[in-house]
C-alpha cells in the first residue's frame, strides 16, 4: 500500500475507534503495513481525534527506525511482532477498549465465549502481563498471538490486540471482541460497557463540554464496586498512569464527605463516593473526561477480577511518574 494510503487509513481508524468508545484519548496505538520491509504507525501521546498525516510515522521491520523528530508509538516492537508471524495481516489496532480490559484483569489464561465469533472463535487467549512499553510485554503477546489462530488476543491488566487483513476487518474485530466479552461479563454478573450510538455519544459530548461543574461519573460498575470495597486498586495500566496507587472510598453521608469533596474539586483528583458516584476532578477538563473513562473501566475490571490481582503497587507508583514525566505532556501537544 502506498504510504500516504497508509497514514490516511490509520487517521481514519484513530477517529473512527475513539468516536466509538474503543479508543480514548491517546491511549493504544494503530498501523498499517505498507510493504514487506515497512510499517505506518500512530505517533507517541497523540490524540487519534487531531492526529495528522505527520504524526503517523513509517518504521523499518528491520531495525525499527523511522525519519523525522516525532517518535512512533513505544509499542512499535508489538505491531513489527504481528507483522512478522502473520503475514496475512496488514492492519494492527491496539486498544484498551472497556469489556475486553475487564476481562484482561481475571487472571485466566483465556476466555471461552458464548458461541463462534466471525474472525476471533469460541476463544480467546490471555497473553501474560509485561509493562507498558516494554519487551516482556511484546515477548509475552507475540508468543500469545503465534500459539492460536485468531484475530485478537487480549493483554493481561492492560487491552486488547486485533489485527487484519484490512482496516475494515481489523476494526470489525475489535468491535466483536468488545461484544463477545461484554456478553462474557454479563453472564458471570459484572455489568458490561454498551457502545453509545453516535446521536447518544455527540449529546453526552456536547453536555460535557458545557458543563462547569465536575464530572461525576454513577456507571452500574462503579456504583456495584462501591458498595462491596472501601478502596480501589489499579486492575489495569491506564489506572495506574492516570489515578495513581489507590482511590478511597467515602460514604456520601460522612460527616466530612462535603469538605473531602470541596477539597477534591479545588486540587483537582479524584474521589469515589458510595451512593453518588466516581468525583473525577482534575486541573484540565480534558484530564477529567480521561480520569472518567479510566475509573469506570477499573472498577469493572476490578469486579471481573475473581481470580486476578491488582498490579504491583512498585510497578504502579513507576508507571504514574512515567506518565506525569512524559505522556500526560505529550497529550496536551
Amino acid at each position: 500500500m502506498e504510504l500516504l494510503e497508509a497514514k490516511k487509513q490509520v487517521i481514519k481508524a484513530g477517529i473512527e475507534l475513539s468516536e466509538s468508545g474503543l479508543i480514548a484519548r491517546t491511549w493504544g496505538n494503530v498501523s498499517c503495513r505498507t510493504d514487506e520491509d515497512h510499517f505506518a504507525i500512530t505517533a507517541s501521546g497523540r490524540n487519534y481525534l487531531t492526529l495528522t498525516e505527520d504524526e503517523v510515522i513509517e518504521v523499518s521491520m528491520e531495525d525499527l527506525s523511522y525519519e523525522g523528530d516525532i517518535k512512533p508509538s513505544s509499542e512499535n516492537k508489538l505491531h513489527r511482532e504481528v507483522y512478522r508471524i502473520r503475514p496475512d495481516v496488514n492492519f494492527v489496532i491496539h486498544t484498551h477498549q472497556s469489556n475486553a480490559s475487564a476481562v484482561a484483569a481475571m487472571g485466566l489464561p483465556g476466555v471461552k465465549f458464548d458461541k463462534d465469533y466471525p474472525g476471533i472463535g469460541h476463544f480467546v487467549l490471555v497473553a501474560e502481563y509485561g509493562l507498558p512499553g516494554t519487551k516482556k510485554l511484546c515477548k509475552n503477546t507475540a508468543k500469545t498471538v503465534n500459539e492460536y489462530d485468531s484475530k485478537a488476543v487480549i493483554m493481561s491488566n492492560h487491552g486488547a490486540l486485533c489485527y487484519g487483513e484490512s482496516y475494515e476487518e481489523a476494526f470489525e474485530i475489535a468491535r466483536t471482541l468488545e461484544e463477545a466479552c461484554g456478553k462474557f461479563l454479563e453472564s458471570i454478573g459484572v455489568p458490561a460497557w454498551k457502545e453509545q450510538s453516535a446521536a447518544d455519544a455527540d449529546a453526552s459530548a456536547d453536555a460535557q463540554e458545557s458543563a462547569d461543574e465536575p464530572i461525576w461519573n454513577d456507571d452500574p460498575a462503579i456504583m456495584k464496586y462501591m458498595n462491596a470495597r472501601d478502596v480501589l486498586k489499579p486492575h489495569l495500566d491506564d489506572f495506574a498512569q492516570l489515578a495513581g496507587p489507590s482511590l478511597k472510598i467515602i460514604d456520601q453521608d460522612d460527616k466530612k464527605a462535603d469538605k473531602l469533596i470541596e477539597k477534591a474539586i479545588a486540587e483537582g483528583h479524584p474521589l469515589l463516593v458510595r451512593g453518588k458516584g466516581a468525583l473525577c476532578a482534575a486541573e484540565e477538563r480534558g484530564d477529567a473526561e480521561a480520569l472518567s473513562i479510566v475509573i469506570e473501566k477499573n472498577c469493572r475490571a476490578a469486579l471481573a477480577a475473581i481470580g486476578g490481582k491488582p498490579i504491583n503497587h512498585v510497578e504502579c507508583v513507576l508507571m504514574r511518574q512515567i506518565y506525569l514525566n512524559k505522556y500526560s505532556k505529550q497529550s496536551k501537544k
